[in-house]
């Protein structure tokens, strides 16, 4: 979390700090997605409240992002799965948006190229030379 209070937070840009509060909200809903399905692991019946309202602060976070870049009737049917109380449209809510932080580049872990060692034309190239 980021903490405000402290003095290097001044110094830091103010795209870095929406990053990394994002990456917070997204690792709050994956806790509570966590907690939900060990509920329901276990056999008892688990409450989506919490789930629904990490998804909804999520999506309130990139709200604007998300309104720009997709066309009225995506958005619509997006929201519509984000604010609903069935765990599968939540879960296709939770998909959508973990593929488009993805997409952003925020969540990426394979950012390398896959470049094949064993023809050298080709890492040559991958490598700029």
């Amino acid at each position: 979390m980021v903490d405000f209070n402290n003095d290097t937070t001044i110094g830091t840009p103010a795209i870095d700090v929406v990053r990394i509060l994002v990456l917070q909200r997204r690792s709050d809903l994956f806790e509570a997605i966590e907690r939900y399905n060990k509920l329901d692991y276990q056999g008892t019946t688990p409450d989506i409240a919490i789930v629904r309202a990490r998804l909804v602060s999520l999506f309130l976070e990139i709200q604007a992002s998300l309104k720009r870049r997709l066309k009225q009737q995506e958005y619509d049917q997006l929201k519509e799965k984000i604010y609903s109380p069935d765990i599968v449209d939540i879960m296709d809510g939770v998909y959508y948006l973990n593929e488009y932080l993805d997409n952003m580049r925020l969540t990426r872990l394979d950012n390398r190229p896959h470049v094949d060692k064993t023809k050298w034309e080709e890492v040559n190239k991958a490598y700029g030379y």
